[in-house]
C-alpha cells in the first residue's frame, strides 16, 4: 500500500526567524480520517531575536508521511517572531519554501512557494490524490 509523504524544505539561512506550523487533513470521500499536525517554535513572536538561537538547527526539514486517501488539504503557517535586519523591503527579499507531496515513488504535487520575509504566508494546499488502487 503506497503512502503519501509530504515534504517541506528550504534553503533560506534566516529560516530561524520564523516559526512553522503544519497541518494535513487526509479525507476518504467526505470524511477526514487523519489529521497530522507538526510544530516548530522557535521563539515567540515579538522575540526579535538579534542572532540565531544557538540550539537551532539548520536542518529543518519536514517529512509527514500517511495512508494514501481520496483527498488531502495542507495548512501551512510560516510566522516571523524576528522581522529582517533591514528596514528596506528591497533588501529583504521572498525566500523560497519548497513543498512536495508524493504518492509512493510518484510526484504529484511539487512547488516553489514564495515566502515574504515581512509577513510569512499562510499557505492552504488542497489536491486529490491517487487511490491505493492505482
Amino acid at each position: 500500500m503506497a503512502l503519501l509523504t509530504i515534504t517541506i524544505d528550504t534553503n533560506f539561512d534566516e529560516f530561524w526567524r520564523y516559526n512553522l506550523v503544519v497541518m494535513a487533513s487526509i479525507k476518504h470521500g467526505d470524511e477526514q480520517v487523519e489529521l497530522l499536525k507538526h510544530m516548530d517554535e522557535v521563539a515567540p513572536v515579538g522575540a526579535e531575536l538579534t542572532t540565531m538561537p544557538s540550539n537551532y538547527s539548520n536542518d529543518r526539514r519536514v517529512v509527514l508521511k500517511c495512508e494514501a486517501a481520496d483527498s488531502l488539504t495542507l495548512y501551512i503557517y510560516i510566522i516571523p517572531h524576528t522581522l529582517p535586519y533591514d528596514k528596506y523591503v528591497r533588501f529583504a527579499p521572498p525566500f523560497e519554501l519548497d513543498v512536495k507531496v508524493k504518492h509512493g515513488a510518484r510526484n504529484i504535487y511539487t512547488h516553489s512557494h514564495m515566502i515574504n520575509q515581512w509577513s510569512g504566508e499562510n499557505l492552504m494546499i488542497s489536491m486529490e490524490t491517487p487511490t491505493n488502487r492505482e
